[in-house]
């Protein structure tokens, strides 16, 4: 795939005059969709570009290091690569198999039966049920998903609601499994007093560790030490993506919205909830 390289403005608005009318994807990032061609494998996959504007600056490189920290924690996301300035995060649909079969995507929100207005009201012990009544491999897919959880919450992504959650299936249904992990970034550094999207055991807060834990023996179907050992995973992970995020600020140091980042992935490894961050590390964040 050929990397993109001109100026951020320029090649989106290329982009979506190409393909857009037809293509249109809802949500607050600029993303359009293309299909490109590998000539030397001579088949077409589909793409989806997502850029960022001013209000949410630096939010498709937010979330490059948000969801690779997650596939270090051990959980399938989608295929992501950055373009060659760093400026749009090109996310390779995984609705085709690599021999080519096309799969069903089904979005958690519709599985509960609700709209797009609605995406905010639920909570993930809702998401866990669902899950474990529709999947084929219910193991395997309860701890992608509580590893998915958990990892929100250590990387302080708000913005975690029923759309960002999907089932993938193939054409008789014999097979149905939680999707790679898409839409992950960190919210906080965009609105300090953000929240979790869904609810979970009854509240909207940053619970830490035991709480989590708890979430994986009652909704997620672990043992306490299997619990405790994802968990664990998840928290070294999270080690690594701030020494990947410091070693790249060494060499981007423009990159405001990184440092920002790291100072809440800090807090989660101290297990310092954001109510408890106190007025100092907010006027820190706004001198960036």
């Amino acid at each position: 795939m050929r990397k993109l390289s001109n100026d951020t403005k320029d090649t989106f608005n290329s982009l979506v005059h190409s393909f857009l009318n037809k293509n249109a994807i809802s949500g607050v990032q600029p993303k359009t969709i293309a299909i490109l061609k590998d000539k030397e494998k001579i088949d077409t996959k589909e793409y989806i570009i997502k850029t960022w504007g001013d209000e949410y600056q630096d939010l498709a490189l937010n979330e490059y290091f948000c969801l690779k920290t997650v596939e270090k924690a051990g959980v399938k996301t989608a295929n992501i690569q950055l373009s060659k300035n760093n400026k749009f995060l090109i996310v390779e649909k995984f609705t085709m198999t690599s021999d080519g079969k096309f799969l069903g995507f089904e979005e958690i929100l519709s599985l509960v039966n609700k709209n797009k207005e609605s995406k905010y009201d639920g909570s993930y012990e809702q998401i866990a049920k669902i899950i474990y009544q529709y999947t084929t491999n219910k193991k395997e897919s309860m701890i992608a998903f509580y590893k998915t959880v958990v990892m929100n919450y250590l990387l302080k992504n708000g913005d975690a609601h029923l759309k960002n959650f999907g089932l993938l299936y193939d054409d008789d249904f014999k097979t149905i499994f939680y999707s790679p992990v898409y839409d992950i970034v960190n919210t906080v550094v965009y609105v300090y007093k953000d929240k979790p999207a869904l609810m979970l055991g009854g509240k909207k807060v940053w619970w830490a560790k035991e709480t989590l834990v708890e979430f994986g023996q009652k909704s997620c179907l672990l043992s306490k030490s299997q619990a405790l050992g994802l968990y664990d995973e998840c928290f070294e992970a999270l080690k690594w993506g701030i020494n990947t995020l410091e070693n790249y600020l060494q060499e981007n140091p423009s990159f405001k919205i990184g440092k920002m980042m790291l100072d809440s992935w800090r807090l989660s490894l101290d297990e310092i909830t954001i109510k408890e961050m106190g007025d100092d590390t907010i006027r820190t964040w706004r001198e960036y």
